[in-house]
């Protein structure tokens, strides 16, 4: 089957919409009798059309934003991941061989793909590791024990939802502009870990621990800890995070509730409390809006996090969050600032600020 990301499925469903647009034009009139049979058949076929035209759209949508990596994603229907995933005691040291099978990327960069279960959460998804260009030079040249040194600083990017891991190496250039930034010496040599954030099929989880459901905090905090450190032999240094959208909360989220772990967080286009969908009941809302107040974390002990809040006022939802929030935190967080002069909420309005947040993560090393 053609993947949901592939240019030729894009191709495929606009050609189908054209065809079928051409085909009833030129033969309506053959259905021109008003019968039953006829009638019905100028019905199926305007729906025919509408229904592949709004797919066709979709495909498209998907392709720009990386939304769903894979039509299971999108349908809901993934494979069990817990089948084929590299479970905690079994996980294995980098190798050279992981080295050259990696994606080899143009600046010079290393980009490692896993599916592994998580050592605390038990959940089974995928982590992408990418390694800046000196990094990667290092672990080609020391080829019988690949090490990643001493020199290096780690982030973790944090998708969207829908969204998935894929896009801050394709769509959004996340990767690409921080090998670009590292070669050119704007950066300290960097490592990022892009887990999947959206673990739980058709639900969003805003990155909470949600009793019964999956515990993606546990997840994305403890359990990459604990691969990064198994997989690269990452020390004990701090972290940054690092998302966008609903990313952007999570790095709110994970930094605050995590300082023993991350002493750095930038919310790109984030807001700053969980913003639930269907599938969270009432009661589990008022429970997990009231454990998962950050503001109120903050203020309750003091702190060294320091968060780079990069906002749009035409982003509504987010503009008024990130204004609640701070107005509550006050001077108990450091925070810096930085308006997008145009756009709402969208992935190209966004682009040019990955640098932005960049290059703040290495002022602040």
């Amino acid at each position: 089957m053609l993947g949901i990301l592939s240019f030729s499925t894009e191709v495929i469903f606009w050609c189908i919409t054209a065809i079928a647009l051409v085909l009833t034009v030129t033969f309506w009139h053959k259905f021109s009798v008003h019968n039953f049979r006829n009638v019905a058949a100028r019905i199926s076929i305007i729906i025919f059309i509408q229904a592949f035209a709004f797919a066709s759209l979709g495909v498209t949508i998907n392709r720009a934003g990386d939304f769903y990596d894979t039509w299971g994603d999108f349908f809901g229907t993934n494979k069990n991941l817990a089948k084929v995933a590299i479970a905690p005691s079994t996980l294995s040291t980098i190798t050279s061989s992981d080295v050259a099978t990696a994606d080899h990327l143009k600046d010079g960069g290393l980009v490692f793909k896993r599916v592994i279960t998580g050592a605390f959460s038990g959940v089974s998804d995928y982590v992408y590791v990418a390694v800046s260009p000196s990094i990667a030079a290092q672990l080609e040249t020391t080829t019988a024990t690949p090490s990643i040194g001493t020199n290096y600083k780690v982030v973790e990017l944090l998708p969207g939802y829908p969204g998935v891991p894929q896009t801050w190496i394709g769509t959004l250039q996340g990767i690409e502009t921080m090998d670009r930034m590292e070669v050119a010496g704007e950066i300290p040599p960097t490592i990022a870990i892009i887990p999947a954030i959206n673990v739980v099929r058709g639900l969003d989880t805003e990155c909470l621990n949600i009793p019964g459901t999956s515990q993606v905090e546990t997840w994305l905090s403890k359990d990459m800890k604990v691969f990064a450190q198994g997989f690269l032999g990452i020390d004990q240094r701090p972290w940054a995070s690092f998302g966008y959208s609903t990313g952007g909360w999570c790095s709110a989220e994970l930094s605050a509730r995590h300082p023993d772990q991350y002493n750095l967080a930038i919310s790109l286009a984030g807001y700053f409390t969980p913003s639930f969908e269907a599938g969270i009941n009432q009661r589990e809302r008022t429970v997990l809006s009231q454990e998962y107040d950050i503001a109120k974390t903050i203020l309750s002990k003091p702190t060294s996090l320091k968060m780079l809040i990069i906002y749009s006022k035409r982003d509504k939802f987010s503009y008024a969050s990130m204004n609640k929030f701070l107005g509550r935190v006050g001077n108990s967080l450091t925070t810096k600032l930085v308006e997008i002069p145009t756009g709402g909420h969208n992935i190209k309005v966004w682009k040019p600020f990955v640098q932005t947040g960049f290059q703040w993560l290495a002022q602040n090393s």
